[in-house]
């Protein structure tokens, strides 16, 4: 009965979709290895010797860079603290940004006492710090991710 059992699970995960396909290791390592390239104030992955170009990353835009290095467990990880990362710092930041404005657009006002946009600007350079602290982390996880993909492709 196991046996039939067995046979029957294996059968249904070969006609499901059997073992999947390593989509980068199809081609050698020249051709699919990844990097990062910075252009105009964005993050580009780009993947082999011709540059082809996989990926951006720049404002609030985010890719899935856990499908990019999906043959690589390791790599995969370091993705997804890329992902928990990224955007929150990018809106952190932007929203510290926002309230320095709004302090310095306080500050002008002449009937309003001086702590409140004293206190709205030192908590939004706060918010900055900590912003670009996780984008850090962020952009620090994506070289490891890279680089994980990087290691576990066929030479």
């Amino acid at each position: 009965m196991t046996r039939l059992l067995l046979g029957f699970c294996v059968g249904a995960y070969f006609s499901l979709g059997g073992p999947t396909v390593l989509t980068a290791q199809d081609g050698n390592y020249d051709e699919n290895a990844l990097r990062l390239e910075g252009h105009q104030g964005d993050v580009r992955i780009v993947r082999g010797l011709q540059g082809t170009v996989v990926a951006h990353i720049g404002g609030l835009r985010t890719p899935d860079v856990s499908k990019l290095v999906s043959p690589s467990e390791k790599a995969i990880t370091e993705a997804k603290i890329f992902a928990h990362d990224y955007a929150p710092g990018t809106w952190i930041a932007a929203i510290g940004i926002a309230a320095i404005g709004a302090g310095i657009g306080v500050y002008q006002m002449h009937d309003v006492d001086r702590s409140i946009p004293t206190g709205i600007t030192i908590g939004g350079a706060a918010l900055i710090v900590y912003g670009a602290n996780r984008v850090q982390n962020a952009y620090n996880a994506l070289a490891r991710s890279l680089w994980w993909y990087n290691r576990d492709l066929k030479k």
